[in-house]
């Protein structure tokens, strides 16, 4: 499908293990071609007004739900004791605490009141094997997986397409829409698949906190900007993941004092998902 948008030039990447071209772009003053090699093309002449009008756009635009809202983003604003909230999850994640105190920064975040020891330790996978935390794979395993991962992205190609995108009005919501949840599909660069996983269960919550715990780690030990892990989760309800995401994710890296490094956020395409993206960069400037 060829895009027609007003004002942008084309910044990014290819995902050719899944047959999709997804070319995201940013702000330049020209014309700018996207093309999704999955779903043939759509000739020029048929987006000369850009993706429908008035009402058309309103209630497309109404139904892509923005994965970076603030609402999506940050703890959800509920009446909670913080040192209560704090004591209890430190408390029943005690064997994490060695990789916890290694990504403090510093001794005067929150954390380290009830974690103890020294922060800022190098987490060594060998000599702290007591840590469930686990280096793990960053590609799909097995054909199963592969179909998960590759049905995400297909839901992720069609909410972008349903972003309706117009080259008569000049950059508006919908543009801005667009390239940000553009950009941070592209950042992504680690899957995985936890099939099998629902809520309700010790086991498979255990489960999801060890894969997301392990992928926050690789990516601070990384440390590289605009990189980004994708949790897939079949069987999950999003308004449980969407909790879990708000008290084991998002609420603990702001009490280790490194919210800032990551943006969190659970989101559902096709599949509920838990998305970490690790230092985002700004849309950086176009000059000419």
């Amino acid at each position: 499908m060829l895009w027609l948008l007003k004002k942008y030039a084309v910044v990014a990447a290819i995902f050719p293990a899944y047959g999709h071209c997804f070319l995201v772009s940013n702000r330049a003053g020209e014309y700018s071609q996207r093309q999704i090699t999955s779903h043939g093309a759509k000739k020029d002449s048929e987006g000369g007004k850009g993706f429908g009008n008035g009402d058309n756009r309103k209630r497309r635009s109404d139904v892509v739900e923005k994965t970076y809202s603030e609402a999506t983003m940050t703890p959800i604003r509920d009446l909670i004791d913080d040192e209560g909230a704090m004591s209890e999850f430190f408390s029943a994640n005690d064997a994490w605490a060695p990789l916890f105190r290694s990504l403090a920064p510093s001794s005067s975040v929150p954390a380290m009141s009830f974690l103890g020891g020294e922060n800022g330790r190098t987490f060594d996978y060998d000599n702290d094997s007591g840590v469930p935390c686990r280096q793990l794979d960053g590609k799909p395993q097995g054909d199963e997986d592969m179909t998960v991962v590759a049905s995400f992205l297909d839901s992720c190609q069609q909410s972008l397409l349903d972003i309706p995108v117009s080259e008569v009005i000049k950059d508006d919501e919908d543009d801005l829409h667009f390239i940000e949840e553009g950009r941070r599909l592209l950042v992504v660069s680690r899957f995985h698949v936890l099939s099998g996983v629902t809520e309700g269960n010790i086991e498979h919550h255990e489960n999801i906190f060890a894969a997301c715990w392990s992928e926050i780690a690789e990516l601070r030990r990384a440390d590289e900007a605009d990189t980004g892990s994708l949790i897939m989760l079949p069987n999950y309800s999003i308004s449980d993941l969407r909790r879990f995401v708000d008290m084991n994710l998002q609420r603990p890296l702001a009490w280790l004092g490194i919210s800032e490094l990551f943006e969190v956020t659970s989101l559902q395409r096709g599949i509920p998902a838990i998305r970490l993206i690790h230092r985002l960069s700004g849309i950086p400037e176009v000059t000419r």
